[in-house]
């Protein structure tokens, strides 16, 4: 988001009116309205009031922080965490620390091995290898069997792929094992994301997402908020 966005998605997180920011700062609400539409830009001094007041950082106002940079849903979650009482933040702290260990712990849920096969668990909505595939109530198949040398110590789960984009190294109906990251793969890096209800396997570029077929070209990326990352592609179940 740029500065404008970032900035009403800070105030409205915070809780306070665009009227009581204009005073706060102390210029006139018409001064303040212009920050939000871009109309206006504050100078360094007021820059540094909007820090303080908002209690954020300079890149994250001015939205320079990347694909790290909260979202306007999370600065509204954080605002209501902030108003718990200590009963409430724990609470949230137990929920928040089993469903990270639950995304980011193979052995918890979403892989299994029993002996010499491995049970790991595979996306019923195939990634697209094309131009998209939606990722509407995404659910799982029933966990495949595989034998256990052939499944990636990484692998936390598994998706099918649908189309050719990705040829010769991921062809259609291919199962490819991934491994949950947090944040983004590397540039480079073949991944698994989420792009405006779209499901891809793709290498990630700069500003875009690639193809290894040369017959098809790349997929800007305008907005990072709007681009999820579900991990990286640790290679294919070999048949």
């Amino acid at each position: 988001m740029n500065f404008p966005e970032q900035l009403k998605a800070a105030r409205a997180a915070s809780g306070r009116t665009q009227a009581e920011m204009a005073s706060e700062l102390g210029v006139d609400k018409t001064t303040y309205c212009g920050y939000e539409t871009g109309r206006r830009q504050p100078d360094i001094n007021k820059l540094r009031q909007l820090i303080a007041l908002l209690d954020v950082s300079a890149d994250q106002l001015l939205g320079t922080e990347g694909s790290g940079s909260a979202t306007p849903e999370e600065l509204e979650k954080l605002r209501r965490y902030r108003l718990l009482d200590v009963h409430g933040r724990d609470l949230v702290d137990t929920i928040l620390q089993k469903e990270y260990e639950r995304m980011t712990r193979p052995k918890l849920l979403e892989k299994e091995k029993h002996g010499w096969v491995t049970y790991i668990n595979c996306y019923d909505l195939a990634v697209s290898a094309g131009s998209g595939e939606p990722w509407v109530d995404a659910a799982y198949t029933t966990r495949l069997e595989i034998p256990g040398e052939l499944v990636p110590e990484r692998a936390h789960f598994c998706v099918r792929v649908n189309g050719d984009s990705m040829e010769p190294a991921y062809r259609d109906g291919d199962i490819v094992f991934v491994e949950r990251v947090e944040g983004f793969v590397n540039e480079g890096e073949i991944g698994i994301f989420f792009l405006n209800g779209d499901g891809y396997i793709k290498r990630l570029g700069q500003g875009e997402l690639l193809s290894l077929n040369p017959k098809y070209g790349p997929i800007p990326v305008h907005d990072y908020d709007a681009l999820f990352c579900q991990g990286r592609a640790l290679g294919k179940l070999s048949t």
